[in-house]
């Protein structure tokens, strides 16, 4: 009887070992799950990059025929960009705004009153598998500028929308589509755009990229232009509406080289929108030698633009040469010194003649002098 009572008892103990390592081998992969979970959860502090820049200017406008006009203005950008998952980036940005899509610039001097912040950017970036990336949202500008020109789109432009981009060895290409205009009484207005090119190492000290590219807005005809009904350069009727379609090829490419240490390129594009016979045509050639990434260095860059009156979309081209407006050829010149690391003084010069499609030639000339803190 004690014998069968030690049996059973020992019986008992080897039993609970076995659900107790039951026990622990059903949690251990719980908490590994819960443990990679947390991990996945962390994941967007440990890959948060903070980044931004503040700019003061001074801005002279000397145009033929109206009064000169000196101001003095500010830009800040502040945002953040994060792996938020293992394939998708998130990246928020917010900025001094008017609501001009092509310019946070704000101007001092109107009775000391308060300034408007709004969101510059707010995209998702997923790599939908190796060189394959989708991204969606109020995004940076998503394609091939040569040179960093302004002819068809200002560097302060953030489209909407939603586009697939692609790279593989020296080819690279892109497609998306973009919410322009969204209208209650009419149809709304798309651009689609596509672009393809090659990305050609020719030595250790030199490349070449090309690219073509087209964009088609939709609904234009009829329609008032798409930002505070401003054409900006584009022909329109009496009413302030559009006359024209934009479809719209581009060719670029830019030639980049090291000469005696100095980083330079010498870049072209051209434009034209296959939906008019007049005024439909628009090219930029340029140069640009240095950088300013290290205390002391300079870079000059030098730009003729000229761009007939519908050749390209007004309201999205560089909002500062011509007065913003297409209908306008001249001279872009600009200088860079990076007086410390991340401080940058600029000065731009703009000469140029505006309206001679109009009838209405004339000088349209500017002076901006730059302070720039960059920070990331």
């Amino acid at each position: 009887m004690q014998s069968l009572t030690k049996l059973i008892f020992l019986c008992l103990i080897l039993f609970g070992n076995l659900l107790q390592a039951q026990d622990v081998a059903e949690q251990e992969p719980v908490e590994q799950a819960e443990s990679e979970q947390l991990s996945k959860i962390d994941m967007w502090k440990d890959t948060l990059v903070w980044l931004g820049d503040f700019r003061l200017r001074f801005d002279g406008i000397d145009e033929q025929g109206a009064i000169d006009r000196n101001r003095f203005r500010f830009r800040g950008r502040f945002g953040f960009a994060s792996q938020i998952t293992d394939n998708t980036q998130l990246t928020v940005r917010i900025a001094t705004s008017d609501g001009n899509p092509v310019s946070t610039n704000l101007t001092f001097g109107d009775g000391f009153s308060t300034k408007n912040i709004a969101i510059d950017r707010a995209f998702l970036r997923w790599n939908v598998q190796g060189e394959l990336d989708v991204t969606f949202g109020k995004m940076s500008n998503p394609w091939f500028r040569a040179g960093g020109n302004s002819l068809m789109w200002d560097s302060d432009l953030n489209p909407e929308g939603i586009v697939a981009d692609w790279q593989s060895g020296p080819f690279f290409g892109n497609i998306g589509t973009f919410a322009v205009a969204e209208r209650s009484t009419s149809d709304d207005s798309w651009l689609h755009a596509a672009q393809a090119g090659m990305n050609f190492r020719l030595s250790e000290t030199s490349r070449f990229r090309v690219s073509g590219a087209y964009f088609g807005y939709t609904n234009t005809i009829g329609n008032q232009p798409f930002y505070e009904g401003k054409a900006k350069g584009n022909s329109v009727d009496v009413n302030g509406n559009f006359i024209y379609d934009y479809e719209i090829v581009e060719i670029s490419a830019e030639y980049g080289v090291i000469i005696s240490g100095w980083p330079t390129s010498f870049y072209g594009s051209w434009a034209q929108n296959t939906a008019v016979d007049v005024e439909d045509t628009a090219y930029a050639l340029g140069v640009k030698i240095g950088s300013t990434n290290l205390r002391g260095d300079a870079q000059f860059s030098y730009s003729w633009h000229d761009t007939g009156a519908d050749a390209v979309m007004g309201i999205f081209s560089d909002s500062d040469f011509g007065g913003g407006e297409t209908d306008s050829v001249g001279h872009l010149i600009k200088a860079k010194y990076a007086l410390r690391t991340r401080i940058v003084l600029a000065a731009t010069l703009i000469i140029s003649e505006v309206e001679e499609f109009r009838g209405n030639r004339h000088d349209y000339n500017r002076l901006q002098l730059d302070i720039e803190y960059l920070f990331e």
